[in-house]
């Protein structure tokens, strides 16, 4: 997943546009199907999946109720952030640092669809890259 994420990393900030949004919860309900703890399952990068290489770092995701959430590394390293949930533009924001880092697309309680973005316009997804989530 380092690789994977290096990656990730080097395509920060290339535009193009952003796919069609599916979460389709009242705001109470997604507070109750986010808040949880998630762990990645693996990575779309355009048709092809990637699954995490042995030896790299992995990370989950923890979100709370009252908007908050935390990035937990294998290393027990914590960084924390924010989500909201924008139902005219159905999807849910994720800040870090006062950053819009991501987007949630897709959730329900089983999976939660997530993409990186490099801020709020509607052409700052990165291209074809997805990253697929699964309760803890």
């Amino acid at each position: 997943m380092k690789n994977f994420l290096c990656f990730l990393g080097l395509l920060i900030g290339v535009n193009v546009s952003l796919f069609a949004q599916n979460v389709k919860l009242t705001e109470s309900e997604v507070a109750t199907v986010l808040s949880k703890q998630w762990e990645i399952e693996f990575g779309m990068m355009g048709s092809e999946k990637i699954v995490q290489m042995p030896g790299a770092k992995d990370f989950d995701l923890l979100f709370k109720e009252n908007g908050s959430l935390a990035i937990i590394e294998d290393d027990g390293t914590v960084r924390t952030g924010f989500w909201k949930y924008q139902p005219e533009d159905k999807y849910i924001e994720l800040s870090v640092d006062g950053k819009i880092t991501s987007r949630i697309t897709s959730l329900n309680n089983s999976k939660l669809l997530l993409i990186l973005v490099s801020g709020k316009s509607e052409s700052t997804r990165l291209p074809n890259v997805e990253i697929h989530f699964k309760p803890l």
